[in-house]
């Protein structure tokens, strides 16, 4: 499933891509908090273990509400990826800041417990 709502993300970014427009984009340190915000959203989801036309959809509302709580749209995130996925060595390095990011969360919490 998280396979799934990764991959509607992509296809949707790359769907949308507007060519020659470089607009604004986010910067490495906004882009890698939305991502943050949209896997662990994204697994908080899944863990509802819905249909898939149900978590899709509540996906869906959890991802406006990220983009309204990051002052985003939509636009510019898609905007903002497709930029990123053209410099892999800054989309690198973003993930690497996402994973780590989501990885010291999660000790963390299993400390927590």
């Amino acid at each position: 499933m998280r396979v799934t709502i990764f991959s509607l993300i992509m296809l949707t970014a790359i769907a949308c891509q507007n060519k020659g427009d470089n607009g604004d984009i986010m910067s490495k340190e906004s882009m890698v908090r939305h991502l943050i915000d949209l896997h662990i959203a994204e697994a908080e989801v899944q863990n509802l273990r819905l249909k898939r036309d149900s978590t899709e959809k509540v996906f869906k509302i959890y991802e406006k509400y990220l983009l309204d709580k990051n002052d985003l749209t939509d636009s510019i995130f898609i905007r903002s990826y497709n930029y990123y996925l053209k410099h892999p060595e800054e989309m690198e390095s973003i993930y690497e800041a996402v994973v780590d990011s989501i990885s010291v969360r999660s000790s963390i919490d299993e400390a927590a417990r």
